[in-house]
Parts: structure tokens; C-alpha cells; sequence
């Protein structure tokens, strides 16, 4: 039997939302439509606002916008996640943490 496990996981993202006109919801849309895409079922989402870097890399970037958003599916789910994501300007960072 090939069963498939559905995992649960807890992605945060920071978001670079300066040279863009898109808002916290726009972006927070097009991640759940892409995980949709993806085979994964979107349970929760929460804008936890911005947020100051301790430590910031790029002096004319020292805070972003955070977004956690929670979902299941399978294994393969969170690094097609990143690749769809990879080239996408809003979204500086993307954390992917399993909750099984």
C-alpha cells in the first residue's frame, strides 16, 4: 500500500512589502491559493505584524512584515512551497516548521 501522510506544519514568512503596492492580505491570499495548488489544506492564518530585526543585514531593511500561516500536506509540500516562492520579491524569508 502507498499511503499518503499528511503532515501538519507551521510556516512563518517575513515579508518585504516596499517596492510593492500589495497589503499583508494580498499576499497572504496568493501563498494560501499557491498551497492550494500544491495539494495542502490551509487551516489558519495570522498577520503578526512588523517587527524589528535584531540584527539587520541591510541597513535600509531593520523591520518586516511577519506572517504565520498553518497547514497539512504531504512531505514534498514545503520545498515546492519554497521554489514556487523562490523568485517572488514580497517574500524575504520563509521558515517551515512540522508540527508532528
Amino acid at each position: 500500500m502507498n499511503k499518503t501522510v499528511n503532515r501538519e506544519y507551521k510556516t512563518t514568512f517575513i515579508l518585504d512589502l516596499r517596492e510593492t503596492e500589495d497589503d499583508v492580505a494580498k499576499v497572504s491570499a496568493d501563498i494560501k491559493e499557491i498551497l492550494s495548488t500544491l495539494g495542502a489544506s490551509v487551516s489558519e492564518s495570522e498577520d503578526l505584524g512588523i517587527k524589528e530585526f535584531t540584527r539587520a543585514v541591510d541597513p535600509n531593511f531593520k523591520q518586516a512584515h511577519y506572517l504565520e500561516v498553518y497547514f497539512s500536506g504531504s512531505a514534498s509540500v514545503p520545498q515546492e512551497l519554497k521554489e514556487k516562492l523562490h523568485l517572488d520579491k514580497r517574500v524575504n524569508r520563509i521558515f517551515v516548521e512540522s508540527n508532528n
